[in-house]
């Protein structure tokens, strides 16, 4: 029974730990994926007004 406790209690942990790697990935390569369109955005602009 004790066994039983300590599977579930390790099967929990584990989950835990996966969906906060997934948020934190997820949060590095959103944060990656939003700077890069902006430098982007920023790069288109600066040549529109360099060309007026």
């Amino acid at each position: 029974m004790t066994e039983h406790k300590a599977t579930d209690a390790s099967k929990k942990v584990k989950t835990i730990a996966a969906v906060i790697y997934l948020l934190v990935l997820v949060f590095l390569v959103g944060g990656s994926y939003l700077n890069q369109q902006s430098q982007a955005q920023a790069t288109a602009t600066d040549k529109a007004v360099a060309q007026q």
